[in-house]
């Protein structure tokens, strides 16, 4: 494996990746924000932060006319509004937030961790002007209080519409609103639990959609994989779709346009069209977080049934499980490099 640096330079339309901890970061009221990826890394489609705080730290009742953003928790517990319902999620659970949701969250753990996709904009600009931009990990946070003035400045600026000024949520520690259960057939906020939505055993791995086309729009997709140690996906490009990797749990050696890339959790790797690439998990329990731009990659899944064993440890998948038919997958977008 090559040793990998702090984080990687890199011109607009090719491959990436970010080491747990690298990128900017910003002080806001008790939090972190880690970048790990900017829209103009991404040719303008996405952008990736990592979110650490302590308990009582929030963001205020908010909406976005054009942001389409999802939030993977990584540890802890975190409360969140959407639409004026709330949620008590914990690791792994997944919020989906369309344009124009009033969300906002509170934090219920001494320390909560999160990751936010946005895509349609630039919400980095937004903690940039609410923020401080730091040097390094400073704590506690206490000195960067939220400013009224700076949030105004940022609504003028940046895609940021405020509810009612910087005003805390309310202290509410049970919230009433179960977690939807299926995925929604159509574009609105969801809060999916641990573990749900479609889930799909290929190649021994067990690959769980948690957003689609349907959800977003024909925006893009989410999924969660797992694996057992030694599973793989062998060398293959898209023609279209843009793919982004963030590490969850385990040890996965990520080949990367012919680069060797050891990935651990907390770090991320952008893959744009025609880039040739291919994992192996290296841990005995693997979790990783897949996007894919468009998106209509899913279209795949739909030659396979739905896995009758949910939440199935990956432990547990058997060998001799549905396998990608490789001559009919080059019609979704999935190229596979045959060996010479």
């Amino acid at each position: 494996m090559s040793e990998q640096p702090q984080s990687i330079k890199q011109s607009e339309g090719t491959s990436f990746y970010t080491v747990s901890g690298s990128g900017k970061l910003y002080g806001l009221e008790n939090q972190l924000v880690h970048v790990l990826a900017e829209v103009n890394q991404t040719n303008q489609l996405f952008e990736l932060v990592l979110i650490t705080g302590g308990k009582g730290a929030y963001f205020p009742l908010h909406c976005h006319e054009h942001l389409f953003e999802t939030i993977f928790v990584l540890e802890g517990k975190l409360e969140v509004i959407l639409d004026g319902k709330k949620y008590m999620v914990t690791a792994f659970d997944y919020i989906h937030i369309p344009p124009k949701t009033i969300h906002g969250y509170r934090m219920h753990s001494h320390k909560t961790r999160f990751i936010s996709y946005t895509l349609g904009g630039q919400m980095t600009d937004v903690y940039q002007q609410i923020g401080k931009r730091l040097q390094r990990n400073e704590w506690p946070m206490t000195d960067h209080a939220f400013d009224a003035d700076s949030f105004e400045q940022a609504e003028k600026e940046s895609d940021l519409i405020l509810m009612h000024g910087i005003r805390q949520l309310s202290n509410t520690t049970k919230p009433s609103v179960l977690f939807h259960s299926q995925l929604p057939q159509a574009v609105q906020p969801y809060v999916l639990e641990a573990g749900e939505g479609k889930q799909y055993i290929i190649d021994g791995q067990l690959h769980e959609l948690i957003a689609t086309t349907e959800t977003t729009g024909g925006g893009f997709s989410h999924f969660v994989i797992e694996g057992a140690k030694g599973k793989y996906f062998p060398p293959h490009y898209h023609q279209v779709h843009t793919e982004a990797l963030y590490c969850v749990e385990g040890k996965m050696n990520l080949q990367l346009n012919g680069e060797d890339i050891c990935l651990m959790p907390g770090d991320f790797a952008y893959i744009p069209p025609d880039t040739i690439h291919s994992y192996e998990f290296v841990s005995h329990s693997n979790k990783f977080l897949l996007l894919l731009l468009p998106g209509k990659i899913e279209q795949l899944y739909e030659q396979f049934e739905e896995s009758q064993s949910p939440s199935i440890c990956p432990y547990f998948i058997q060998e001799g499980n549905l396998m990608i038919d490789r001559e009919t997958s080059s019609q979704y977008d999935l190229v596979f490099i045959e060996k010479g």
